[in-house]
């Protein structure tokens, strides 16, 4: 398999929330090329099986990637070769990760299998995770793999992440002819009782935005919504966050939600991305560390779609790539990190098979 043009490939197939479909297309194309039945789900998802006893490992990651945004600020085109590297938008989040998993399917198909592995690609990640959701709930394998990048560092979970509106209601009027019926003056003061708030257990708050409605600069708004950011530990109580954040002004305090469709799917997601922690001692973890030589797991920085697939098996989280340029003009991954990744999912899935027996 010529990765390394696949993987430039997947990276020049722009795969928005969505619109998945090219990037899809050609890891069908590369799953055949390895003698795999591939197909896609109901959702848009892409899956083959090597092998047929359990236990089964899936390895699994996402292909939909955010905006490249102004291409003048990349130093490569997307899908160079460069400087050892491949670059672009998902070189790290992740079609690097999903062409190493690749890889080590290519490799396991070489050898005495001692379970199944499930390749398992998943759409619409960044957006609340419907293909995920929608996958585990057919899905009951031994654990799951979740090539996130890591740095080739195995993961064991990450904190949650909320989204909460604030609406403040007002009069819309000329700002000529405008009294004191003004939902900014709310606002104001929301935000300074909101700066004064002790910490809440558990959640770093944080206001990121506010718009207007209808938004006109000569007119008083008839809304003003201040977005907040939560992030959140497993312990948090939500509810309670809520409640306290309600008590502060007079505004209308909710998390939003929003229906994806993929395909056949349709769900209503709320604008919330649990946290994840797998134990400490969990047995497979411990399996996992020994294998690549490792001696803790650590924790993302960011969320994933390990709350979704967890409800169902364990969720380890290895991959390839600087998580720190996820998301940045500067992502790319180095074709050595690629083919050492590769190695480490042969590793992981021998030894999450070994564990299990």
């Amino acid at each position: 398999m010529d990765w390394v043009r696949l993987l430039s490939r997947l990276l020049q197939a722009e795969s928005l929330p969505g619109q998945e479909g090219e990037a899809a297309a050609l890891l069908l194309e590369a799953l055949k090329g390895l003698g795999l039945e591939a197909t896609l789900d109901e959702a848009g998802n892409v899956e083959a099986l090597l092998g047929e006893e359990e236990p089964e490992v899936v390895l699994t990651g996402h292909l939909d990637v955010v905006p490249v945004g102004d291409p003048t600020r990349w130093p490569h085109p997307q899908g160079a070769v460069a400087e050892g590297a491949v670059w672009g938008r998902g070189a790290v989040d992740m079609k690097g990760p999903l062409v190493a998993m690749l890889l080590a399917l290519e490799a396991l198909s070489q050898g005495p299998l001692k379970g199944r592995v499930r390749f398992l690609a998943v759409v619409q990640e960044e957006v609340g995770g419907l293909g995920s959701r929608y996958a585990a709930g057919r899905l009951s394998p031994l654990a799951f793999v979740l090539g996130e990048p890591s740095g080739r560092r195995l993961m064991r979970g990450h904190r949650g992440r909320g989204e909460v509106w604030a609406d403040f209601e007002g009069e819309e009027a000329h700002a000529a002819l405008s009294g004191p019926e003004n939902p900014l003056f709310d606002l104001a003061e929301y935000l300074l009782a909101l700066k004064e708030l002790p910490p809440f257990p558990g959640v770093k708050l944080t206001p990121t935005r506010v718009d207007t409605y209808p938004g006109a600069r000569n007119q008083t708004p008839g809304v003003v919504r201040l977005y907040l950011d939560a992030r959140y530990e497993p312990e948090a109580d939500l509810d309670a966050l809520l409640d306290r954040l309600r008590t502060l002004g007079p505004a209308s305090v909710y998390v939003p939600e929003e229906e994806r469709v993929s395909g056949e799917v349709r769900l209503v997601v709320p604008a919330l991305w649990p946290p994840y922690r797998l134990p400490e001692d969990h047995p497979l973890l411990r399996a996992a560390l020994r294998a690549l030589g490792q001696e803790e797991a650590g924790l993302w920085p960011f969320t994933t779609d390990a709350p979704y697939l967890g409800a169902k098996a364990p969720v380890l989280g290895f991959g390839p790539g600087d998580p720190a340029l996820a998301h940045t003009p500067k992502e790319h991954i180095p074709l050595a990190e690629v083919e050492a990744a590769a190695q480490d999912y042969v590793r992981l899935v021998e030894a999450l098979w070994s564990a299990a027996s």
